[in-house]
């Protein structure tokens, strides 16, 4: 006997490691080492085993009860799910359960729940006292009984709330009073919410319920700031009114009416977005699955589904499940098409959905008169033409398989987007943050502030200005990035030389070089420096010369990230740790990337099945995989002696790294596309932080109409660009458009700033051949006369191609099954395929070429035309049509291409050009993209009548003569002059380099760049001006780049 309690003993601490081993992020968070967590968890695990063999495998474990009986227990059956994320539609409420078991309470005095069966019983484990809150664990238990008796339609009368250690169970009764209280409250709060979303101007009230007026339950609350900042910021309270006499002066004195105003404004920006952003949750609340699919907003939904495969997701997903599913064939009855109207579910070759894109997956009856809202949060992970592929964060609860819950067992499947508001949470966690609570600079590992002396002094006294984490002492927030961000102090900067810092490093570490790696690798930085134009040198300077924050204007084409993966070459060579960080996954991992080939050591943390494919070996996952990485200390030296790091913004918020260290330098890359309140998480931990972007380019993605109309997007380096333009370094040399594409760049948007960085960029003009059938067939033909001539930009005008050219919009339910909104033109969506047709005939690199748009409708008719045009006419087959690119103009923010062709849609009598048309930074985008040639098809008169922007380029258009007036037959003629060509011609092997070269020159070209001389051996950047040598400019070696997702963020798809 005692043998095998031995035995059983060792098998249970065997399990115990295992779950430390599994666990070590989460001891790191909870500064618990692996001895300490052994022994909390032997203190635990006979109470657990015994819990188990009673409740479970015994005939029941004995209950506590109010008021208290003699002999009741609970047996559990079985395990029904576990950490179940339940949505209920009639009590309007969401819960998650620790376990939703199957069991049956027993009573000596009364009759038990089991006689039909067993019921279905909510099971919440707490550990710690429940002295304080005893109360709110019952009200949270007996919640979860109404969201379990809507869920499931069982009997769900009780629930178990277990306290460890010692283990208690309590069986928590659902009484109807106690049901009416917690309603009561709830409607309270809602009501409030209501009113709260209703504010029709900024300058409105914000009603929220009262404060409980109760000291002693405020101090040990874990909202006490967010509550005091809401209450004096926008109710004007105070101490009376707070209840909390001078702890709500001593929580809230240090902010200012600016701050107040500050948070005010942003407060109410974030509740708008989110308005916009429950409008789709409202919609999968109320709407049947196939009818939401079938309306206007139907990217938003897929219905009709079947499960055909569940088995378990891959490790590094971080998902559960991967579920395959179908369409379901049974045919729905449609009560609007009457007895014997059905609706037919198609394929999923038309849906808007797009890998990695999150959503919702849920339940619905075959009748539509049933939903289980949220089976589980999910990701696409594939769409092909008859399947679709997710992975699931929760497993599927067995009594919805079994048919048991309320949709029965005649059920569908559906997906829905998922309206993403944990990002809008964040960022009102942010902005609290930037206003109270703890200072940042309580955090000082993983900073080198000992080589910059100016800043320690600083650090050092708001780091004790700060409190410890405790109630009782103010929190003044983050102070510095309040001056700098809200009260727009003036940015302090150190003058300094960057050759003379490199000079400086190597000399410091030369009696530790013994081998001459750092004079090697310093020699090797200065080289590199001089390489750079003299914008680049000065970004390079500004940022290593910021002691608060730098900003680097980058145009278009201006190299902005290799600068940037430069300056990070030379933080880390300094000894000065760096954040690099973006709002998506792309544009982090495309700076990294660019880091890749120097070798630079780095840090990734994120999802791996997120990451680029080259940048996943460097996520902290794998890094400690490889390195057999096991221990709590071991994890946390890995975390905070990691130099470079990268990640993005909303991370910061969810990672436990960014508790335990700061970092001395933090490089935001597209900052104009990130709200205010969303990158304040990243700033706040470190010292200097450096904003990268284009505010003439797309703004941060703001859906709703009044925030945008209010300023919402309007970025952080955009107001502290206009604040300080001193602190502002522009990188105008371009080596991406030739000179036609860039006079237009600076005509409409940079005024003359951008400037060619070399004669071969200027003159990158696009040179096609054709092989004729018949040699004089194409000599007076206009398109061979469009393509080929030395104009960088060509503007085809649809006016006088005659017939039905206009635009067409609403539902398409003509047209296909789906009846989808759109905005299309297939006049010229048929001139864009005729003449990609072309190009690819003519020997242009179709992985070069890329069709734009500002709608996705569009985007999808052209489309499918090349996909005719690729499988009926003889471009070389069909195989090209995977590499021309068709794209929305939002998501080509950050790529370029050799030819890019712009269809603007918009035709009509009224010159309407809608609202994406209108915003002249997205026509920016779209006009920055191309290398070499810009093809321009739309309505001239429609665009240059409904648009101040469009009537500048109308103008530039003339004076410059290149615009071409489309005849009639210009879809015939593409057609016959495609058909003219006998065979299309392999593409120029230097044509295809200088396209993904991005306009640089090839290697035996000369070109002017800067060169450090033997009389400025100084390194002086003013001194370089006049060193202007001819040197061959080299190429990045290797094949086509790795395939990015796209950088930007799609705004609006759709209008």
């Amino acid at each position: 006997m005692g043998y095998r309690d031995d035995k059983r003993e060792s098998a249970h601490l065997s399990d115990i490691f295992v779950a430390c081993a599994c666990s070590i992020l989460g001891l790191v968070e909870c500064g618990l080492n692996e001895e300490k967590a052994l022994l909390e968890l032997r203190k635990v695990i006979e109470d657990y085993r015994s819990w188990v063999g009673e409740a479970i495998a015994g005939s029941g474990t004995m209950l506590n009860e109010m008021p208290p009986k003699n002999g009741s227990k609970v047996r559990v059956r079985r395990v029904l799910a576990t950490e179940e994320m339940m949505w209920s539609i009639k009590w309007g409420l969401k819960g998650a359960t620790d376990a939703s078991v199957e069991g049956t309470i027993i009573d000596p005095g009364n009759t038990d729940i089991g006689q039909t069966g067993g019921g279905v019983l909510p099971l919440e484990l707490k550990t710690g006292s429940k002295k304080y809150a005893g109360v709110e664990h019952q009200g949270q238990v007996i919640l979860y009984t109404l969201l379990l008796n809507e869920r499931y339609r069982q009997r769900c009368q009780d629930g178990l709330l277990i306290y460890v250690p010692p283990i208690e169970t309590n069986r928590i009764a659902a009484m109807a009073t106690h049901i009416r209280g917690l309603i009561m409250a709830r409607n309270n709060f809602a009501s409030a919410i209501a009113k709260v979303k209703a504010i029709g101007s900024s300058t409105s009230a914000q009603v929220f319920p009262p404060m409980i007026r109760n000291r002693r339950d405020c101090e040990r609350c874990f909202q006490l700031h967010e509550c005091v900042l809401h209450h004096v910021a926008t109710e004007n309270g105070t101490e009376e009114s707070s209840g909390l006499d001078e702890l709500f002066t001593l929580k809230t004195k240090h902010l200012g009416e600016a701050d107040l105003a500050y948070f005010r404004r942003w407060n109410r920006l974030i509740d708008l977005e989110q308005q916009h952003a429950e409008k789709n949750l409202r919609a999968l609340w109320l709407q049947v699955g196939w009818k939401r699919e079938l309306a206007q907003e139907s990217n938003t939904c897929i219905a009709q589904l079947k499960l055909v495969s569940d088995t378990p997701a891959p490790s590094e997903s971080g998902a559960k499940r991967t579920l395959r599913f179908v369409r379901d064939r049974r045919k729905r009855q449609d009560i609007n098409l009457g007895a014997g109207g059905y609706v037919q579910p198609t394929s999923f070759a038309g849906v808007r959905f797009r890998v990695d894109e999150r959503v919702i997956l849920s339940a619905e009856s075959l009748d539509g008169k049933s939903l289980l809202v949220h089976v589980s949060r999910a990701t696409v992970r594939k769409i092909e033409h008859g399947l679709i592929t997710i992975e699931a964060r929760q497993s599927i609860p067995s009594i919805v398989i079994s048919g048991q819950s309320i949709v029965g067992k005649e059920y569908t499947w559906r997906l829905d987007k998922d309206a993403i508001m944990s990002g809008l949470r964040r960022a009102k966690e942010n902005l609290v943050r930037l206003f109270i609570g703890i200072p940042p600079e309580v955090v000082s590992a993983g900073t080198a502030l000992t080589s910059r002396p100016e800043l320690q002094v600083r650090m050092a006294s708001i780091a004790t200005s700060g409190d410890d984490g405790s109630n009782e002492t103010p929190g003044v927030g983050d102070t510095r990035r309040r001056n700098l961000i809200v009260h727009l102090a003036r940015p302090q900067f150190k003058p300094c030389r960057v050759t003379d810092i490199i000079t400086q490093r190597c000399r410091e570490r030369a009696k530790d070089d013994y081998n001459g790696s750092v004079a090697t690798h310093g020699q090797i930085l200065l080289d590199a420096f001089f390489e750079l134009n003299i914008d680049q040198q000065r970004a390079v300077q500004r940022v290593l010369s910021s002691l608060d924050y730098a900003l680097i204007l980058g145009m278009p084409g201006t190299g902005k990230t290799a600068t940037i993966a430069f300056t990070v070459r030379v933080l880390l060579f300094l000894g000065l740790s760096v954040l690099v960080t973006s709002y998506t996954h792309s544009a982090v991992d495309n700076l990294l990337l660019k880091l890749l080939a120097f070798q630079v050591p780095m840090l990734r943390i994120g999802n791996t099945a997120q990451v680029h494919p080259l940048i996943a070996d460097f996520t902290l996952d794998r890094q400690a995989e490889r390195e057999g990485i096991s221990s709590v200390h071991a994890m946390e030296a890995k975390m905070v002696n990691a130099q470079l790091v990268g990640c993005t913004c909303l991370s910061v918020n969810s990672h436990v790294l960014f508790a335990k260290r700061r970092f001395d330098f933090c490089i935001v890359d597209e900052a104009t596309q990130i709200t205010q309140p969303i990158v304040l998480s990243a700033l706040r931990c470190a010292d200097t932080f450096v904003l990268v972007g284009d505010h003439y380019q797309l703004p941060p993605l703001v859906a709703n109409a009044q925030a945008r109309k209010e300023g919402m997007d309007v970025s952080l380096f955009r107001r502290l660009a206009e604040a300080h333009p001193e602190a502002t370094q522009q990188l105008s040399y371009q080596y991406r458009m030739n000179r036609d594409i860039m006079l237009l760049a600076n005509r409409l948007v940079y005024g003359d700033k951008l400037k060619c960085g070399s004669f071969q960029v200027a003159s990158n003009h696009l040179q096609l051949r054709w092989q004729w059938r018949d040699s004089t067939s194409h000599k007076v033909s206009w398109p061979t006369q469009v393509l080929t001539n030395n104009r960088g930009v060509m503007f085809l005008d649809t006016d006088t191609m005659g017939g039905s050219i206009t635009e067409s919009s609403g539902t398409a339910q003509a047209n296909s099954s789906n009846g989808r909104r759109l905005m299309e033109n297939t006049a010229e969506a048929q001139v864009i395929a005729g003449l990609v047709e072309l190009l690819v005939l003519g020997s242009m690199p179709p992985e070069e070429i890329a069709v734009i748009s500002p709608f996705r409708s569009q985007v999808a008719l052209i489309q499918q035309h090349l996909t005719d045009v690729a499988a009926f006419r003889r471009a070389g087959g069909s195989e090209w049509i995977h590499s021309v690119e068709v794209s929305t103009i939002d998501k080509y923010q950050g790529k370029d291409k050799g030819v890019i062709l712009v269809s603007f849609v918009r035709c009509n009598e009224e010159k309407h050009v809608g609202e994406l048309l209108t915003d002249w930074r997205r026509i920016n985008v779209a006009l920055t993209r191309a290398k070499q040639k810009l093809l321009l098809v739309g309505s001239l008169s429609t665009l240059s009548g409904g648009s101040a922007l469009f009537h500048v380029l109308a103008d530039v258009i003339r004076e410059q003569q290149w615009g071409y007036k489309l005849p009639r037959d210009t879809v015939e003629t593409l057609r016959q002059l495609a058909m003219s060509v006998a065979a299309p011609i392999e593409p120029d092997p230097e044509q295809s380099t200088m396209s993904r070269s991005r306009g640089r020159p090839a290697s035996n070209v000369k070109v002017s760049i800067l060169q450090r001389s033997a009389a400025s051996s100084n390194g002086d950047i003013e001194s370089l001006v006049s060193n202007v040598s001819s040197v061959p400019i080299r190429l990045h070696q290797g094949g086509h780049p790795p395939q990015m997702k796209p950088i930007s963020r799609d705004i609006f798809g759709e209008m």
